[in-house]
């Protein structure tokens, strides 16, 4: 099982010139330890995520400070831009890191990020699906029709041409089977979380994209899954939840009108008592929260249920020391579900 850091930061920062001070060095840390790739989101007009509004700019900075890990748009808002500023933007990077840059896409939840391009929210799923060749076709140096300011419809390629010839593309899927199933049929991988899912639950969907992957032609054992999960792996289950307690419910707090109305069990919790109950769950059953061996344990867990990655979340709202401090720990778990 491979193993990626993966930002969306929720946190308060006192200092705007210290901001991306724990993108830079966690990234360092991954870049000289294995880690397999940094995932940067695509967040709009909200403090829950929102340090992170273009993740090519965020890849860009890594570039010219790693040499090793890959730089992952996790995930590009597809129906928000035109693919020629998509391929022109992560081109650059791809340059500047020498051929280390992936791709997901999504097709965008929020309404009020289509400020932006308001048309395409009613049919972003489908405009995503539409412009996956169009990426492809792009990065191989074909060109697109267009219409200039005269009028007159023009052939353009994109610039700088990319390091490598071909783009490798993750599908961001959340809970809807069919995004899975969509996924394989255009040979694309996953990536996927748990926040509407458990393992259980997590297990079928990925068999479905195996198999749609083989019913349209695509090698199903080829694709990648990879799940983001929350993570602070610690010293033990109680140093860690001492920790990371208070600034996790914080972070649930800052996105509970996003994530409530996706698990109608919560309707009877209100205030406080819902975000307990919201803890409880990912500590116990749903994130890499506690000692390497409980977080060892799930990791094989998801690998049993089909995943090949785990992406994980760090900048929730720790403390910044304590969350590098507690990467030597997170190696742990990687070396143990990886041995060299």
């Amino acid at each position: 099982m491979d193993f990626s850091l993966l930002y969306f930061a929720n946190r308060t920062v006192d200092d705007a010139t210290a901001e991306y001070d724990l993108l830079f060095e966690a990234a360092r840390f991954a870049d000289e330890n294995s880690f397999t790739a940094v995932w940067l989101p695509e967040r709009h007009f909200h403090p829950f995520g929102g340090s992170y509004p273009n993740p090519a700019l965020a890849a860009a900075a890594l570039a010219a400070r790693t040499r090793n890990v890959r730089l992952r748009a996790g995930s590009v808002v597809l129906p928000l831009h035109d693919p020629l500023n998509v391929v022109e933007d992560w081109a650059f990077v791809d340059n500047i890191s020498q051929g280390r840059v992936d791709l997901a896409l999504a097709t965008g939840w929020n309404a009020d990020d289509f400020v932006l391009a308001p048309d395409r929210y009613a049919d972003r799923r489908a405009y995503t699906t539409q412009q996956v060749p169009v990426l492809r076709e792009l990065w191989a140096g074909k060109s697109v029709t267009r219409r200039n300011g005269d009028g007159a419809d023009v052939e353009v390629a994109t610039y700088p041409r990319p390091v490598q010839p071909d783009l490798n593309l993750w599908l961001t899927c959340s809970s809807n089977p069919a995004s899975f199933e969509q996924a394989g049929a255009l040979g694309l991988n996953v990536l996927t979380a748990l926040l509407f899912l458990n393992v259980e639950e997590l297990a079928p969907r990925i068999a479905a994209y195996r198999a749609a992957r083989e019913r349209h032609g695509h090698d199903p054992a080829t694709g990648q899954v990879t799940a983001m999960v929350h993570t602070f792996v610690g010293a033990s289950d109680n140093a860690v939840r001492d920790v990371v307690r208070a600034p996790f419910l914080a972070y649930l707090e800052s996105s509970v009108d996003l994530w409530k109305n996706y698990w109608p069990d919560l309707a009877k919790y209100q205030g406080v008592k819902l975000l307990e109950y919201a803890f409880e769950r990912y500590f116990r059953t749903s994130a890499l929260l506690g000692s390497v061996d409980k977080c060892t344990a799930f990791a094989d867990a998801l690998a049993a249920a089909g995943v090949d990655e785990v992406a994980s979340l760090i900048d929730f709202g720790a403390p910044d020391r304590a969350t590098l401090d507690a990467l030597p720990y997170l190696d742990q778990v990687r070396r143990a579900c990886r041995p060299d």
